[in-house]
Parts: C-alpha cells; sequence; structure tokens
C-alpha cells in the first residue's frame, strides 16, 4: 500500500471548516487544468441554443466548468445512450431516462457543497443548465449558477436547504432565470450583482478561448488567463494547491513519468537520509484514538453534514489536547524540546514551493477553453489553452508523433509517440520535481545523474529523434509481479544508432537494469525493452498500426500532432485483468479505443482526447 505524506506525518488540522471552503474555491481555479489531463471527461457547456449559466456569472470569472443536458445536435440523446452502454455507471448515476441525468447532476453538486439538497426540492423548478465557477471577490469565492424555471419554487426550495445547513455555510439569491448559490447570501448577491454590469458571456476572452474548442457540446470548460496569478496570489496561504498546477497529462507521458521518478526517488532517499541521520526513519505512531478518528477520515464525504462537523470538532480537539501550545509532544517527551508548530509549518511550506519555472508560467498563463461532447460513437474532450497545461512544452516538437506509431505491430494495444524539441532533457530534469526540497537546478540534475548514469546530453542522445513507446497484451503481468524480462514492452527509438546504444549502456551498467536495457538495431534507430521476442516483433512487425482501421479512426485528425497517446482497449481481455475486479467486466467490454492527441497551433496547444464505445 503506497504511503502517502498524511500518513506517514498525521498533521494537527487548524481551522478545518473555513480553510476547506477556501482552499476548494482555489483548487476550483486549477480544476479546469486537472480535466485536461486526467482523462475526468465529464459528462457535465457552452451550447449554442438557449440561455447559458456564462450570463449569470461576473465577466472576471477565474475558472467555468458549465453543463448543459439539452444541447444541440442531438447530444442530449446520445450522451444518455453512451452512459446507458456502461452498466454501473448508469447504476451508480441513477440513470433510467433521459430525465435521471438532470438528477444526477444535482445530487452530485448537493454531495460537492456537503448540504442536503433533496431532489424533490429542485425536480419542478431546475433547468437543463449550470455551472460551477470561482469568482474572484475580495478572496476567491466558489458558486454555482443553476438555471430556474420557476423563481418562487426555487426560493422555497432553497431556503429549506439553506435551513438544513444552518448559519454561514449555505446562501443564494433567484433571479433573472438564475439562482446564485454561495457561501452565504452576500456572495451570492455580489455574484448577481457584477454579473449585470458584465457577465462572462460577452467577455472577450471567454469567447475567443471557448469558441476555438469546435461544436458545442455538454460541458464547457474554462480558465481565464487571470487564474493562474490568482492561483500564485493564495500558494502562501495554501501551498499544497502547488500540486494542482502541476499538469496531470504526465500520467500520459512515459518520458517525463520516468525522469520524474528517478529524481524523485533520489531526491527523496537523500532527505530521508538527512532526516534519519543514515538510518532508518521511524515513523509516528498513532494511538488506537488516533487511527480510529483517521479512519472515519476515510469515509468522511459519506457522512451527513452535522456528522462531518462532529468529526472536524473531534480531530481538532485531539490534536489541540496532544500539540496544544507549550505542549510536550507525548508524556515521555516532558524533557524533549516542545512542539513547534510554526517551524514545522515553515518546513512543510518549503517542501511544496512552486519551482520558478512554474512560476513563470502561471504568471505568463493564457487562458484555456474545452468542450466536451458525445459523437460519433463515443465521448471526446477538445481543448485549446496555454501550453503549460499540457506539460509538453519545451518537451516535445515537430510533427512525426503519428508516423512513430504507425509502424508499430498491429497487436500494439498501449502506445506514446512523440518528437523531441531541441534542448527537451535538461528542461525535462530540471522541472521534473515538484516537491523541490530546496534543490537547484544542478541539484536535479546531480541527482538524475547518480539514479541514471545519464547526463542531460547522454539522455538527449537516448531519445533520439522520436521516440514510440509500445505494450501489446501480456504487459500487465508486470504491474502485479513486477518486472520481468518476458514483458512485454518496448521503445522504438528513431535517429543516430551508435549515439543512442552508447547511452543505453550507461544506464545498463547501473544495478539490476542490464536485463531489461536489451536492445536490436532497425533500419532507422533502435529498439529497446527487456523481451527479444518483442523487440523482433518491434523490427519487422507482419502488419503495422498505420493499417488498423482502430487506430485510423482514433487518431484521424491527429496527423500534425507532436504527441499522442493511443489504447485499444477491446483488444482481447488485456484490460479486465489489468483491472481486476475493480471494475465490471461488462463496463469494460463497452469500450472500444481511447486516443489522445496535442498540436501546437502558435501560443496555444490544441488537447483533444477521444473515448469511442464497442
Amino acid at each position: 500500500m503506497a504511503v502517502t505524506l498524511a500518513d506517514a506525518v498525521p498533521l494537527p488540522p487548524t481551522e478545518p471548516r473555513r480553510p476547506r471552503r477556501r482552499a476548494a474555491a482555489i483548487a476550483g481555479i486549477v480544476g479546469v487544468a486537472a480535466v485536461v489531463g486526467g482523462g475526468a471527461w465529464a459528462w457535465q457547456v457552452w451550447a449554442a441554443q438557449g440561455p447559458q449559466p456564462a450570463e449569470a456569472l461576473p465577466a472576471d470569472t477565474l475558472a467555468y466548468v458549465a453543463v448543459d443536458l439539452d444541447p444541440p445536435g442531438g447530444q442530449k440523446v446520445a450522451a444518455y445512450r453512451a452512459l446507458k452502454r456502461i452498466p454501473s455507471l448508469a447504476k451508480e448515476l441513477g440513470i433510467g431516462s433521459q430525465d435521471d441525468l438532470r438528477k444526477s447532476l444535482v445530487e452530485s453538486i448537493a454531495e460537492d457543497g456537503g448540504c442536503d439538497l433533496p431532489w424533490r426540492e429542485v425536480e419542478d423548478w431546475a433547468g437543463d443548465r449550470g455551472a460551477l465557477a470561482v469568482v474572484p471577490l475580495e478572496e476567491p469565492a466558489l458558486v454555482v449558477a443553476l438555471q430556474v424555471s420557476d423563481p418562487d419554487g426555487a426560493r422555497r426550495g432553497l431556503a429549506k436547504v439553506a435551513d438544513s445547513c444552518g448559519d454561514d455555510e449555505f446562501g443564494f439569491t433567484v433571479g433573472d432565470g438564475w439562482a446564485i448559490l454561495a457561501e452565504t447570501d452576500e456572495i451570492a448577491e455580489q455574484v448577481r450583482a457584477d454579473a449585470k454590469d458584465a457577465d462572462l458571456a460577452g467577455d472577450q476572452d471567454f469567447k475567443e478561448l471557448t469558441g476555438a474548442t469546435g461544436d458545442p457540446g455538454v460541458v464547457t470548460l474554462y480558465a481565464a488567463p487571470e487564474a493562474g496569478q490568482a492561483l500564485l496570489d493564495v500558494n502562501e496561504e495554501f501551498p499544497f494547491l502547488a500540486f494542482a498546477a502541476y499538469s496531470p497529462l504526465s500520467s500520459l507521458d512515459p518520458v517525463s513519468a520516468l525522469i520524474t521518478s528517478a529524481t524523485f526517488l533520489s531526491e527523496f532517499s537523500e532527505v530521508i537520509d538527512v532526516e534519519a541521520g543514515g538510518g532508518e526513519v521511524e515513523m509516528p505512531e498513532m494511538s488506537p484514538e488516533e487511527e480510529a478518528l483517521w479512519g472515519r477520515m476515510d469515509n468522511y464525504d459519506e457522512l451527513t453534514r452535522a456528522e462531518q462537523k462532529e468529526l472536524d470538532k473531534e480531530l481538532a480537539d485531539f490534536y489541540e489536547e496532544k500539540y496544544g501550545e507549550d505542549q510536550p509532544l507525548d508524556a515521555e517527551s516532558s524533557d524533549e524540546e516542545s512542539f513547534d508548530e510554526e517551524s514545522l509549518d515553515d518546513e512543510f511550506e518549503a517542501m511544496f514551493e512552486i519551482p520558478e519555472e512554474t512560476r513563470k508560467a502561471l504568471e505568463d498563463f493564457s487562458g484555456l477553453g474545452g468542450s466536451a461532447r458525445f459523437d460519433h460513437g463515443g465521448v471526446e474532450l477538445e481543448v485549446v489553452g496555454d501550453p503549460f497545461l499540457t506539460g509538453y512544452e519545451g518537451m516535445y516538437d515537430g510533427t512525426a508523433a503519428r508516423d512513430a506509431l504507425a509502424v508499430l505491430p498491429a497487436d500494439t494495444v498501449v502506445a506514446f509517440g512523440a518528437g523531441f524539441a531541441d534542448g527537451w532533457a535538461e528542461r525535462a530534469i530540471t522541472r521534473g520535481s515538484l516537491l523541490s526540497f530546496d534543490s537547484s537546478e544542478a541539484d536535479l540534475i546531480s541527482s538524475f545523474e547518480d539514479a541514471t548514469g545519464l547526463t542531460p546530453g547522454d539522455l538527449e542522445a537516448l531519445g533520439g529523434d522520436t521516440v514510440a513507446f509500445a505494450a501489446k497484451a501480456g504487459f500487465e503481468k508486470a504491474i502485479d509481479h513486477g518486472p520481468a524480462k518476458d514483458v512485454t514492452i518496448a521503445a522504438r527509438v528513431t535517429g543516430d544508432p551508435a549515439k543512442i546504444e552508447a547511452a543505453l549502456a550507461k544506464v545498463a551498467a547501473k544495478k539490476n537494469v542490464a536485463d531489461f536495457a536489451s536492445s536490436v538495431r532497425t533500419d532507422d534507430g533502435v529498439v529497446i525493452g527487456p523481451n527479444p521476442s518483442y523487440l523482433a516483433e518491434l523490427v519487422d512487425p507482419d502488419e503495422t498500426l498505420g493499417g488498423s482501421d482502430g487506430f485510423e479512426d482514433a487518431v484521424s485528425d491527429a496527423k500534425d500532432a507532436l504527441a499522442i497517446a493511443y489504447v485499444d482497449l477491446g483488444a482481447g481481455h488485456w484490460l479486465r485483468d489489468l483491472v481486476g475486479g475493480e471494475v465490471e467486466a461488462a463496463d469494460v467490454d463497452a469500450l472500444s479505443t481511447f486516443a489522445m492527441s496535442v498540436v501546437a497551433e502558435g501560443d496555444q496547444y490544441r488537447y483533444v482526447a477521444r473515448l469511442a464505445f464497442e
């Protein structure tokens, strides 16, 4: 089981209620960015028909995720049919008809907000459109705009919600076809007044960014250019939000993932070694009472509002008693140094400091617009925005990604291909660790060289001109059983074979690496991997992905992509074996292919992710 920072260092919560709301609001600024890389293409956008939530929100809105359950072009029917094809999802959302989408949306908002919002109080007046947004008042605030068909009914229903939540927990205002929900009535009224002066729908940045993403669908995503600076402004108070500023697309990028892992593990092992004086680190031992409290926190989202409040209070009381001012760490340490909360906070925040390159990127952030739509037997997310959000800027360049993948064997089930930019290696290493641990760029490069035996120049030589990672069914064995010499995973690199092999030899010299760094030359480079028979397949495949209808359909609009990820979800049972019992077999069998592409368009990148159903 993975050990998280919270597991290793259970920190006493301070003022748990209001900071959580503020943190949620600021996290909403980057939540839109998270949708880009995390594959969280929810079914929740700016449509060409009918009033939209952007009309009810102020022009300076920082982030916006809008839902249209009555989009144009028959997408409502398409969305319903697509979601019904995944049985467990349809069951979870309670979808028995198209109208159930509205119920599921409202219940999702209620669950996230922590208040009691029964569907019976909503169904008679709630419309088909709504949005979650972050607005910049005295401090960024998280609000909801919900379409209203019956204003009087909405006021009555929302008043009941407010009564169930208590003071300073839920506020609202209703008018002009929309209800604004916020933490307080004052915030809701302010948002409504600001929108009357200038609304988001008329904002030029909003129109340009959301308009650049093609046909409207069921979801619209928007992050204002000012969102980057807003995140930096609150970083000192909430340093953990630095994680949200780091592109989740790295999870779809094996090059960045490998570099980050090598650098992070090297840095982290050094930190532990220093803190432990070269010995083993002893994790704080929890008392039975403390373990019980944190055990209940694991199910926090399933608790009622009253139960959440009670648990928050119990945790605060527990740590106030254990770590209160001038209170020793425990009864046996009364002669030792008292717990220094301020010092711990300083050290904790330093660990999460945003690297200077990331800080500069946020200062220069140019915004984002996106649309999710159901079409052509699947769901598609299209985003146009700042290259920072992809994490690919400075790493990849050119338009060779599709060609790099097209020559792979036709039975490839997972693939990633890209062409490298000049000087990519040093940038990839030095931006590779968000948890900086006070590391300079020189420190990061040194850590990477210690871990891999490679300098940035060696790494650039090893990567060649283009790289394509490939795996065929059977590779999933390595997930449960660890690396094996027969695992069917490999990389196909184009470039000077002598330079590639020389760099590879340095990696192979590292302990426990040589067996997994076999290589064979091709007519334009080298294939690398642990399984010689699989390498032979990559050198001279009988059939290629380029001749596969599934691949061609999935990447049909990616001919100029600088990076492409492709997954054949319907090939055999590899996916079912990989996820085991975590996902219903019927859900897996409903899926066909997933493809992601990134195309450079001037100063912006276009990101398209498409999931196709069988």
